[in-house]
């Protein structure tokens, strides 16, 4: 897995599917048991906007979940 764009980023949240496979919801980051592997406080930066800090805080959280550089 890359680190993907602002676009490919932005596909992901409006998409069904987390980056594990399993099925999410629409406007979420991740699945739920993907997310609650998250700290608190990567959980709760999720929820800035996109192009307000959203972008770095799901790159951080891609790195910590799956390793992605």
């Amino acid at each position: 897995m890359t680190t993907p764009n602002t676009e490919e980023i932005r596909a992901e949240l409006f998409g069904t599917t987390c980056r594990c496979g399993r099925e999410k919801k629409e406007r979420q980051s991740f699945c739920f048991p993907c997310y609650m592997r998250l700290p608190r406080y990567l959980r709760t930066a999720l929820y800035k906007r996109l192009g307000a800090g959203y972008e770095e805080m799901y790159k951080s959280a891609l790195k910590l979940l799956f390793g992605v550089e």
